[in-house]
């Protein structure tokens, strides 16, 4: 049964007949968005997939943004992560198959979109360096990523002084 772009990951692995929770079928999840990723990325290199009056503005870089891309090459791109599926994806890619409103095929639209969105650098869990503060997701963040804790106090790495 199609669902839309704007569903959950869990919605649309439930919708494809895969469990969400079972890691085999995660990996065919992950497989199927990696091949995704690669008709995003060819997408990313060529502003001729924008819209015209978004392609005409000087200040337009890559990554593009879903909404930026002309429906044509949005359906382009899920004909061609459909067509171009491994044997072992192929199989659920080819349930998406719709003449419906998510033709033309849901499953390479969803994957296209959801990959298009995870970029966007508008989306707060993927801000990039610089940007905004996100609050205590960044603070998280840096705690994740600074360096482990040594065993005593120091003063200037602690920023008391």
């Amino acid at each position: 049964m199609p669902v839309g772009p704007r569903v959950s990951k869990e919605e649309f692995m439930h919708a494809l007949g895969l469990n969400p929770q079972d890691p085999n079928h995660e990996q065919y999840y992950r497989a199927m968005r990696d091949e995704a990723i690669i008709v995003y990325n060819r997408m990313n290199q060529d502003t001729s997939v924008l819209l015209d009056n978004v392609r005409a503005d000087p200040a337009t870089r890559p990554p593009f943004f879903w909404h930026h891309i002309r429906p044509d090459c949005q359906r382009w791109a899920i004909q061609e992560i459909w067509h171009n599926a491994a044997p072992f994806t192929r199989v659920l890619f080819d349930r998406g198959a719709t003449n419906g409103e998510y033709g033309p095929n849901w499953v390479a639209g969803w994957l296209l979109y959801s990959v298009f969105r995870s970029r966007d650098v508008r989306n707060n869990r993927n801000r990039r360096k610089g940007e905004a503060s996100g609050g205590e997701s960044d603070k998280r963040r840096q705690e994740e990523t600074a360096p482990p804790k040594k065993g005593y106090y120091d003063p200037v790495r602690n920023g008391t002084i």
